[in-house]
């Protein structure tokens, strides 16, 4: 999560650019129900540095070189006067003032050139040259050149139509120099000519166009057009030309000069694969060698965000998993700390490692005991859920008080479990705040969210039998998590609510003091028991950002859907090619999050902040 401290200043070749991005402010006081708007300015390169970019929803900015070029096409333009209409028949030809730039006092050899021919109508073939060099001067100083952006398809196409009746463009290539070099050709055109390409690198200077007629033997020397011993200086006009840099080429990737004690990689990955019934379960479910049980992955990712590689800051998101073998419950947790606090990379780090390290040695203690999540108490849940199934009714695991809610917590202690972590990992960020001298907790405000989930029951159950996944969760603040495709069907169900401020981007945190109470633990907490299950997914709001625009999106059960099976897999605008390797059988669970490490490095506009992706997938 990021903040308004994020104030950049990298520059380019070819001058300084800025987009206006908004400022945020924190709160003075404690304890506050919300956060300072986190998450990056929404724009797509650093803060000040400054685009001349007016396509695509971006706001223009202009310079002193941008009025100054206004203001020679202006007076350009004044001095261009209104060309009567030439009567070949009468040969009455006027006096007309034209103002093609003069060869600029540099090389012209050095500068872009287009040169295109143009063949005079029949009542024009005998105008004189002012004439024809006025007309196409008008046309030339009434159109600006498309802005363009390095590396994105450039198109400009200069229309002479509205002289048609008087010439006609026939020719037309690039002069002094190649494609190669700036990434630009011209071509000719219904209307004119096309000038086209994908730019290669930035650019702000005048261009030239060059014109000839192409009944003449005109020919280009030493950077004038000669025919002859005739030598047409006017022939040519100037125009300027921005290519604004690739703004990811904008972001610099600094290495932290400073953990201040609290060191962490800025990149990360981990996956593990693991039978769904741990030994210690077969021995107990089974008094023979049981055939295959199935398996199941865990792949995580998280990424250093670019506006904190930019200025050197560590990464403060975090994730965190462990498995018993024993018990056969699974753990998994993320969390991303707050840009505005000081030493929240720690925070999210405590959270995380105390809640699973909690929720394991509590519901191990239980389970030795036989009082915690026993198979009794998830079979007496899941028969409800079947009869309920079997009477007509439609099951929904967003209703839970159907299939006995309060009465499946008061039996298996589940929200008593989960109200013990969430109390050890706050406790354990006010512990640690005290080691440092000034340290508050608010120093290590972070979000959390956290799953439990275990298999019961044989794998390949028969018609009697009760066997399936019990999945429980708590979440506090943005990011976001959902179980995709419960029972088979194309349904997915959200793990809670994204917690929004008064102003876009603010959240709450674990560490707000009334978060530690009996109620919002429990409201906060979400359970399903579902035979079979997609994927679950954990992620920070450097993933919700970019593709969940909105807390209705959060929201959306379609949307989760969307962003796995298509996004995800094959694809979006974001990121054109997706990160297909999660679902690649032949992939080990290393390979799979080394390619989510890479996909986690995906474009945003206005997005940059640190990014962390969980998945649980059954194979």
């Amino acid at each position: 999560m990021s903040t308004s401290d994020n104030n950049y200043s990298p520059r380019t070749p070819y001058g300084t650019y800025s987009a206006p991005c908004p400022t945020t402010t924190e709160p003075s006081e404690e304890p506050t129900p919300t956060d300072p708007p986190s998450g990056d300015p929404p724009c797509d390169i650093p803060s000040d540095v400054e685009t001349k970019a007016v396509e695509n929803g971006a706001v223009e900015t202009k310079t002193a070189k941008n009025e100054a070029a206004e203001n020679e096409a202006s007076a350009l333009a004044d001095n261009i006067k209104t060309v009567e209409s030439f009567d070949h028949k009468e040969n009455e030809k006027s006096e007309i003032s034209t103002s093609a730039a003069p060869p600029p006092a540099d090389d012209p050899t050095k500068r872009p050139v287009f040169v295109f021919k143009y063949k005079l109508s029949e009542d024009w073939d005998e105008a004189p040259p002012s004439h024809i060099n006025a007309e196409i001067n008008k046309v030339l100083n009434s159109q600006a050149l498309s802005i363009g952006t390095v590396g994105v398809p450039y198109e400009c196409i200069i229309d002479f139509s509205s002289i048609q009746n008087k010439l006609t463009i026939v020719a037309c290539h690039p002069f002094q120099f190649s494609c190669d070099t700036l990434g630009l050709n011209v071509e000719l055109a219904q209307k004119g000519m096309r000038i086209f390409g994908s730019p290669l690198l930035p650019f702000e200077e005048k261009i030239e166009f060059w014109y000839i007629e192409a009944s003449k033997s005109d020919q280009i020397k030493e950077g004038k057009i000669v025919s002859g011993k005739d030598e047409y200086l006017h022939n040519r006009f100037q125009k300027e030309l921005i290519i604004n840099a690739d703004p990811k080429s904008l972001w610099l990737d600094l290495p932290v000069e400073d953990y201040e004690g609290y060191k962490n990689d800025d990149n990360t990955h981990d996956g593990i694969e693991f039978d769904i019934v741990t030994a210690a379960e077969k021995k107990r479910l089974f008094t023979s060698t049981p055939a295959e049980t199935g398996k199941i992955e865990i792949l995580m990712a998280s990424r250093r965000g670019r506006s904190h590689a930019h200025v050197g800051k560590p990464r403060d998101d975090c994730f965190y998993w462990e498995i018993d073998d024993e018990t056969g419950w699974n753990f998994v947790a993320v969390a991303d700390g707050a840009g505005s606090a000081k030493y929240s990379r720690k925070g999210s780090e405590i959270a995380c490692q105390t809640v699973v390290k909690q929720l394991r040695r509590q519901i191990t203690a239980e389970y030795d005991a036989g009082l915690c999540i026993s198979s009794d108490a998830v079979n007496k849940f899941a028969r409800k859920k079947k009869e309920f199934l079997k009477s007509g009714g439609k099951w929904d695991p967003t209703t839970w008080d159907q299939y006995g809610r309060a009465e499946f917590l008061e039996e298996t202690k589940l929200d008593g479990i989960f109200h013990i972590a969430v109390d050890a990992a706050i406790r354990a960020i006010h512990e640690e705040a005290k080691t440092r001298e000034g340290a508050t907790p608010k120093d290590y405000h972070t979000t959390l969210l956290c799953a439990a989930f275990k298999h019961f029951g044989p794998i390949n159950p028969d018609p009697s039998e009760i066997s399936g996944w019990l999945i429980a969760s708590y979440w506090v603040g943005d990011g976001g998590g959902a179980i995709l495709r419960w029972d088979g069907l194309e349904r997915a169900l959200v793990l809670g609510e994204p917690d929004g401020g008064e102003y876009a981007g603010q959240t709450r945190f674990l560490t707000i003091p009334d978060e530690i109470q009996p109620d919002i633990i429990k409201k906060r907490l979400r359970f399903s028991f579902c035979d079979s299950f997609g994927a679950l997914l954990l992620v920070t709001d450097g993933i919700t950002d970019p593709f969940f625009p909105s807390e209705a999106a959060v929201a959306d059960e379609h949307r989760w859907l969307e962003f796995y099976e298509q996004k995800l897999k094959k694809g979006c605008p974001e990121e054109p090619n997706g990160c297909p390797a999660v679902f690649d059988p032949n992939k080990s669970p290393t390979e799979k999050s080394a390619a989510l490490l890479e996909w986690l490095n995906f474009w945003s506009k206005g997005n940059h902040d640190d990014r962390t992706i969980l998945i649980v997938k059954p194979k």
